[in-house]
């Protein structure tokens, strides 16, 4: 397990702002939505400095509020891919599959322009939110012109997706590491439910919160605009005065906002992070030593990429973070207290991963050649709709 104590980048009294979530259909409350919990056990420290205990007025628990900061899903995703980000300078090309998709010709509008740059991205399995099993993959298109879900013969990427599991330990370990470390789950297109939980959890909590409500007013730099006037943006960008709806519709003269919450005070902001050992030796293989090799370069990845993700400790917009203690430490069945595991850094995780991922390939397991997608005709058509309908919301705004 990894334990890290932290504190907002200007000081314990700095309030943070936790990710916002959508409010119930009915809710018509329009302010900002928080994971918060109004009653929660508050972490103590043990005899041994771990946050394994309860907070205790007597023997009562001591409760209090609690917001979360980060998401055990969104902790996974930056590990996994700070892992994707830096592998150059690992030394590696991790395997996986990826998506990439062009613009073809000069854009001649400014609608091409906006379309092109959109295209003009990458999407692999180590950043799609579901994996292999990502819509993204699923329907992209491979170099037949088919898409992948539409082929099912032997040695088609459906089949390499569908075909490995939990069962097929070595196809895992050698086309989708991550996929072992932060889990997925494929539910359509194969007979059988491939479902793998996350190895890697990781999850950022304040306790003790207090909110802070803040409002802001936003000012006319040209002295601002009757309210009597009214504007108008044609389907060209065009602004045109006289009819249409007021100023404000087009981001004219000064606009108050109403008092929220914002962020909270914490009295404690505590990661806590494991790797749990136990869920990767539950993938099968069909050789021991493979398996003993391939269970310690997947710990050495997911132990790098928890590194890698927490080193600048910015999460959102009003909310850096700066770490105080980090302790790591492994647990065996039937011991209460974490035993200290010394990780002194960055050179050292990466030379011990780069190590064992050498003694892998010495047993004949290694890394795959990564799979090339691009985007298909339909997934570009998704793109080039959603920019278009983005695009039409600038002009009508004022309408």
């Amino acid at each position: 397990m990894i334990e890290t104590e932290l504190i907002p980048l200007g000081g314990r009294n700095v309030a943070v702002a936790p990710p916002t979530y959508a409010g119930a259909e009915r809710d018509r409350n329009k302010g900002p939505q928080f994971a918060e919990t109004a009653q929660a056990f508050v972490p103590s420290k043990d005899g041994r400095g771990w946050y394994r205990e309860i907070r205790r007025d007597g023997e009562d628990p001591v409760l209090a509020r609690r917001v979360l900061i980060d998401s055990v899903a969104s902790q996974s995703g930056r590990a996994e891919s700070a892992l994707w980000e830096i592998q150059e300078q690992l030394g590696l090309e991790l395997p996986g599959i990826t998506i990439t998709g062009s613009y073809s010709g000069e854009p001649a509008s400014e609608l091409e322009r906006q379309t092109a740059d959109a295209l003009n991205t990458t999407i692999s399995t180590w950043t799609a939110p579901h994996r292999q099993a990502d819509a993204w993959i699923r329907f992209a298109e491979t170099a037949d012109g088919e898409q992948v879900w539409q082929q099912d013969v032997p040695d088609s990427v459906k089949r390499l997706i569908t075909s490995t599991s939990a069962a097929t330990g070595e196809r895992l370990y050698s086309n989708f590491p991550n996929s072992a470390l932060y889990g997925y789950w494929l539910s359509s297109g194969t007979a059988s439910r491939h479902k793998l939980p996350r190895a890697y959890s990781s999850e950022i909590v304040g306790f003790g919160v207090r909110p802070v409500i803040t409002g802001t007013t936003k000012l006319d730099a040209g002295g601002g605009a009757s309210e009597k006037s009214k504007v108008k943006i044609g389907t060209d960008g065009k602004l045109s005065i006289g009819s249409g709806n007021k100023p404000s519709s087009a981001g004219f003269g000064q606009v108050p906002s109403q008092p929220v919450t914002t962020g909270y005070l914490c009295e404690l902001i505590l990661q806590q992070a494991s790797l749990s050992l136990t869920m990767l030796r539950s993938l099968t293989f069909q050789d021991q030593k493979v398996k003993d090799a391939a269970l310690t370069v997947l710990t050495l990845l997911g132990m790098t990429g928890h590194h890698l993700a927490g080193q600048d400790g910015f999460l959102r917009s009003s909310c850096s973070l700066v770490p105080i203690t980090d302790r790591w430490g492994w647990i065996r069945r039937g011991d209460l207290h974490p035993e200290p595991l010394d990780v002194t850094g960055f050179d050292e995780l990466r030379d011990a991963l780069l190590e064992a991922i050498r003694d892998a390939e010495a047993l004949g397991l290694s890394f795959a050649e990564p799979v090339q997608l691009r985007f298909s005709e339909a997934e570009r058509d998704l793109i080039e709709e959603r920019v278009r309908l983005e695009s039409a919301k600038q002009s009508t705004e004022g309408e």
